[in-house]
């Protein structure tokens, strides 16, 4: 929204203080994410948040924080409580030099079209805490940046309608990252990047039933162009190598071409455009399965029809690629959203949602509409 319909927020010292209540009527004709049977249900979200922001000369400071209680009409054991907390802060060590830091709580119900979904009465629980440090500094045509980052997966266990326990013991993890760029401007806004990174995935237990140990290394290495015109068009394109070994013989180590894409193109001072391509590796606990290769191409166009209506689209395609199996699913998803401001402190929107994950018969095969009616008080 333009500057004249933003919060306007409360002082607190040193820090503006931001509360808000945001509240949501929906529909879905899929609450389960399921292939046949499909169940429709009406369901509503209330969240109440804040945000503190820092109003330093020099450096900055924020808090985060919300409650999301999703109450469903007929389907109540889908009903959940998630919680989400963070902060984040820059240090402005001098001219040309900042240090980054960033460090997040959530708990909250896992989403019933996630591929690992686990088949319970009611969806797991999902506690993630992650926290990241950066550094990035400028010399001259040289910028240096690096990257240490970590993240923490506690998923609950479910229960079947017959009483039997979904152990998901098997999927706690923590997951660690490094990752070192240096970029050189060749000509003005235009950069030469080499990028690489080094991540460690380590498991608590093993695949409960089971004698695999999910925990794995790999690294990625790549080089590109990065484009940096101020108010026009910023963004990255490299190409590499990427490589994750297992701890288990008995998975197939995923290896191969990578690629990394995300450009924002504003062609008029009312849109942006933000295309976005990846081929990565990403974890699963499919059965026999050691990780899965996702190949991603995404497209968000955001326009200002007005000072206080907003449209946005969204669009992602993805094709999944499981080692040592013959599911490999493509996953669609398109967003249509609208937002207005009547005022500052009263916004009101809508949404229509439309997912599908095409495994051509396989487990976890869905397709799945939603929509959306938002109010949103702030202050």
């Amino acid at each position: 929204m333009a500057d004249s319909f933003q919060a306007k927020g409360i002082e607190a010292g040193a820090f503006l203080f931001l509360p808000s209540l945001e509240t949501e009527a929906s529909w879905t004709d899929n609450v389960f994410a399921t292939a046949s049977d499909a169940r429709s249900d009406r369901f509503y979200r209330i969240v109440p948040g804040f945000r503190l922001r820092s109003r330093f000369l020099r450096h900055e400071l924020n808090f985060t924080g919300e409650l999301e209680k999703v109450m469903f009409e007929e389907y109540t054991e889908d009903d959940r409580l998630n919680v989400n907390v963070g902060a984040d802060g820059r240090l402005d060590v001098r001219k040309g030099w900042e240090v980054t830091s960033n460090i997040s709580f959530s708990d909250r119900a896992e989403d019933r079209g996630s591929p690992d979904a686990a088949l319970s009465l009611k969806p797991v629980d999902t506690t993630q805490i992650s926290a990241q440090l950066g550094s990035r500094l400028q010399e001259g045509r040289m910028i240096y940046q690096g990257t240490f980052s970590f993240n923490s997966y506690d998923i609950g266990n479910g229960r079947r309608s017959g009483g039997q326990v979904v152990n998901n013991s098997g999927r706690d993890r923590n997951e660690y990252e490094v990752t070192a760029r240096v970029a050189y401007e060749t000509i003005p806004n235009y950069f030469a990047v080499v990028e690489g990174s080094y991540n460690s995935r380590d498991y608590d237990n093993v695949v409960p039933g089971t004698s695999f140990d999910r925990s794995s290394d790999g690294y990625r290495l790549e080089s590109g162009v990065g484009i940096d015109i101020t108010d026009v068009i910023r963004g990255d394109f490299l190409v590499g190598y990427f490589d994750q070994e297992y701890d288990a013989t008995t998975f197939g180590d995923p290896s191969g071409f990578s690629f990394r894409a995300r450009f924002n193109w504003t062609p008029t001072r009312m849109t942006v455009v933000v295309p976005s391509l990846e081929r990565s590796v990403q974890e699963t606990i499919r059965s026999g399965v050691s990780a899965m290769v996702r190949t991603g191409a995404g497209l968000t166009v955001r326009h200002e029809f007005a000072r206080n209506f907003v449209g946005t689209f969204s669009g992602n395609v993805a094709y999944e690629d499981y080692d040592k199996s013959n599911e490999d699913p493509w996953f669609y998803e398109a967003r249509l959203r609208g937002l207005y401001a009547f005022t500052p402190e009263v916004h009101a929107g809508a949404e229509i949602r439309y997912r599908e994950r095409d495994a051509d018969g396989g487990s976890g095969q869905y397709d799945q509409w939603t929509m959306m009616w938002r109010l949103r008080l702030q202050y």
